[in-house]
């Protein structure tokens, strides 16, 4: 397994056992165990399966380390990971926590192999770890020469966590402080740092939060000071639990657990993309990886795979970590491009695809049955703007609600523009978009008769008008050719028009080959002027 980046995610300290008097970790475990059992209670009137999955499919696995008591992977450092146990009663850090009768958490460094297993756990660090408090969340700077971590502080006989710094210059950690925006009374948690290490995200429920535990995020300035707190906002954050956010190291995304926006019951693990520094609407990751129990402490390499912890059943006691694997869902959109009218299909036609940042994620030209295929990202939203010459260009939205393998299929009408009377070239034209035949034959395509229908419709408007009917190819080939060529396609456009009763002494035609190019380029044109060369005019005479 690839080495984690060091914007790393930490994980809850406490169980449900001690929450009350182990502060807000625990409280948040302890707190959504009522939504747990209102969600397994409700959840076919919730519609879980809309859930399931969400992009992505998950296959995770209970570690080997995991004890009866909690466990929790909080950082990746030198190759390793450390973990947060209370696993050490009766050692020398082995001492109890009066309030709730369990065992202090402690921070333990194991090796991690390839299969995500971790093994040969030793303590972390006899500086950091202490006898009469908790120490677990764990961020570490990306040269990995300062920590910061979360310490339990007692005020009042209450236990709340804080945040504090320390750093290694040669072989220990020294120098520890607790920082400064730590506030009396309030917890503050679960730090992460952003890729380029100047920004600290952590949850709290200090003055300024939308409710219950927020997301906050604090700058590191060049100076060493800090930023006061700043909420994340609405967009993130509600009434209820915000906590464990985990930034992925190419900052593309926010990840973070939540009982307050929907979910499957407790705490779900949730997704929000990072689009020009601004964090979009978080998306549930769906029951793939969530369960109506706990679900938090989401940390993810670029390989898709990493850590989260859980209290689901089957697990083997209160908290335990779980390696998990990720495939990407396979999402095809195939949609089809229409006439308004007539529903004949529009062979190349353009379709944009845009999706809901704002950017073009692909451009396509729908083929010879009017069809377009793209990939989609489930539960993602899409702009598709198509369009066609002679067509009046469409917007369409569309929204993937599905999160497993799955073919959508749309498909889009487009209005015709009408025909136009111009003059160019000192001629009076009947202007619409060009007449189509396959290569070197003089069949009309089905998409053709449409732009002729124009040319019967603006005819039987003005009954006197009359028109001839030239056709021009481009240069290649022999000249005598094109112009036998050129005469039975004026010829086939002609007896279309007379096929929709347009009487035959209004029409001529006439077949000019290669003998007068628009674009006069000789044995160098590009297709773009063979193509304009290419075509049918229609002059009005009279």
């Amino acid at each position: 397994m690839r080495k984690f980046t060091l914007a790393v995610l930490t994980l809850a300290l406490f169980t449900v056992t001690f929450a009350t008097a182990q502060g807000p970790e625990a409280e948040a475990i302890e707190t959504s165990e009522t939504y747990s059992n209102v969600a397994a209670a409700s959840m076919e009137n919730r519609a879980i399966k809309a859930l399931d999955p969400n992009g992505y499919m998950y296959e995770f696995k209970n570690l080997n380390i995991n004890t009866k008591y909690s466990e929790h992977a909080t950082a990746f450092f030198r190759d390793k990971v450390i973990v947060s146990s209370a696993k050490k009663i009766g050692a020398f850090f082995g001492k109890k926590d009066k309030n709730t009768n369990t065992g202090f958490h402690n921070l333990y460094c194991g090796d991690l192999n390839q299969k995500g297993d971790i093994k040969n756990l030793v303590s972390f660090s006899r500086a950091i770890n202490t006898r009469e408090n908790h120490e677990g969340s764990v961020a570490l700077t990306n040269e990995q020469n300062v920590v910061f971590f979360t310490r339990s502080v007692e005020e009042n006989g209450q236990y709340n966590l804080k945040i504090f710094r320390g750093e290694m210059p040669e072989y220990e950690w020294i120098n520890f402080e607790m920082l400064p925006f730590n506030k009396e009374g309030y917890a503050i948690e679960n730090p992460v740092l952003s890729p380029d290490n100047k920004t600290i995200y952590f949850s709290s429920n200090i003055p300024g939060s939308i409710g219950g535990y927020d997301i906050f995020s604090v700058t590191i300035n060049e100076d060493g000071t800090y930023s006061e707190p700043k909420n994340l906002g609405s967009e993130i954050n509600t009434h209820k639990d915000e906590r464990f956010p985990y930034i992925m190291g190419d900052n593309s995304a926010l990840y973070f657990s939540s009982n307050g926006h929907y979910n499957l019951g407790g705490l779900d693990v949730f997704e929000s993309k990072i689009v020009n520094g601004k964090f979009n609407f978080p998306v549930n990751m769906g029951s793939s990886l969530n369960s109506t129990e706990d679900d938090f402490g989401f940390m993810m390499d670029q390989t898709n795979s990493g850590f989260f912890t859980s209290n689901r059943a089957g697990g083997k006691g209160g908290n335990d970590i779980y390696y998990f694997k990720r495939v990407k869902t396979t999402q095809v959109l195939q949609g089809t491009i229409v006439d308004y009218k007539t529903n004949m299909v529009l062979p190349n036609a353009t379709v944009t695809v845009v999706d809901a940042y704002g950017r073009i994620v692909d451009k396509i030209t729908t083929d010879e049955k009017g069809i377009f295929t793209t990939t989609v990202i489930p539960y993602n939203s899409y702009t598709l703007n198509a369009s066609k010459d002679g067509f009046i260009g469409t917007e369409e939205e569309f929204e993937s609600f599905r999160g497993d393998d799955y073919k959508h299929k749309m498909t889009i009408k487009l209005p015709q523009t009408k025909a136009e009377i111009v003059v160019e070239e000192e001629k009076m034209m009947i202007k619409i978009e060009n007449i189509y035949f396959d290569y070197n034959k003089w069949v009309l395509k089905n998409e053709s008769t449409l732009s002729l229908n124009k040319i019967v419709e603006l005819l039987n408007e003005n009954p006197e008008m009359k028109i001839e009917i030239n056709a021009h190819t481009d240069n290649r080939g022999r000249a005598s050719y094109n112009t036998k060529l050129s005469n039975k396609r004026a010829s086939a456009a002609r007896a279309y028009l007379l096929s929709k009763g347009v009487d035959a002494s209004r029409m001529i035609s006439n077949g000019y080959g290669e003998s007068q190019p628009l674009e006069d380029c000789g044995s160098k044109c590009s297709e773009a002027q063979h193509e304009t060369n290419r075509r049918i005019e229609f002059i009005i005479v009279e």
